[in-house]
């Protein structure tokens, strides 16, 4: 399809050969978005129905990783909204997450929370040290570091991904549940594919990356399952 619009664009000037290229490229990205979402959903088919082994929920959920960068460059030819792309990615990392349940040891269970999850007022910086604390009660951060009291769990807040890889290389847990945006979700979840990362998107009453909020109910039912195997 490219090869037959550079050609038939060789007589029609460079305008058109950009128009007839965009045009089959769309084309090319949307057949393969239609023919990866086709596999996705022969696979979920597979896994609903019967008894689905580690390796397929491994195999699946790398040909997901695989074709994610495919499918989200052709949502921004498209002019798709690349928001609900990574929604997608995520729900679908999640899903096989929960399809692959085991049980954890309180201290190899991490969450890692954005900085912007701190009131901004707060004098008390939290990064990395989420024991910087004063439990004042105007952010959430008093919610996660009663979580780590309660559970033993480690809890930590990031600036960002270098500072998160940082604390995932020196806590060296062996599952994750992360509260981030979209955008910082699935960056962070095709970086760590060694370690299982449970995704949570946050809240942005205030827009994004200002005083942010997260549902603590469900890290803590997520919590209970990975300390309980399910």
């Amino acid at each position: 399809m490219l090869l037959i619009a550079f050609v038939y664009s060789l007589n029609s000037g460079k305008t058109e050969f950009y128009r007839y290229f965009m045009i089959a490229t769309a084309f090319f990205l949307l057949t393969v978005t239609v023919l990866v979402g086709i596999a996705l959903a022969v696979s979920f088919y597979v896994i609903l129905s019967r008894r689905s082994s580690k390796s397929a929920i491994s195999f699946i959920s790398s040909f997901v990783d695989l074709f994610y960068p495919i499918v989200l460059f052709a949502s921004r030819v498209l002019r798709i909204k690349e928001e609900k792309i990574e929604q997608s990615y995520i729900a679908i990392k999640d899903f096989f997450f929960n399809k692959d349940l085991k049980r954890y040891e309180p201290k190899d269970i991490l969450i890692l929370a954005p900085h912007c999850i701190q009131y901004s007022g707060c004098k008390f910086k939290v990064t990395y040290d989420i024991d910087n604390c004063r439990k004042c009660g105007k952010c959430q951060i008093n919610d996660l570091v009663n979580l780590k009291e309660k559970y033993g769990i480690n809890v930590a807040v990031a600036t960002g991904g270098t500072l998160a890889r940082k604390i995932v290389k020196d806590l060296r847990p062996k599952v994750i549940i992360a509260i981030a945006c979209e955008r910082d979700l699935t960056s962070g979840m095709q970086d760590v594919k060694h370690i299982p990362v449970y995704g949570i998107i946050n809240d942005r009453p205030n827009g994004p990356c200002f005083n942010t909020r997260v549902d603590v109910s469900e890290v803590e039912n997520m919590v209970k399952k990975l300390l309980n195997g399910g």
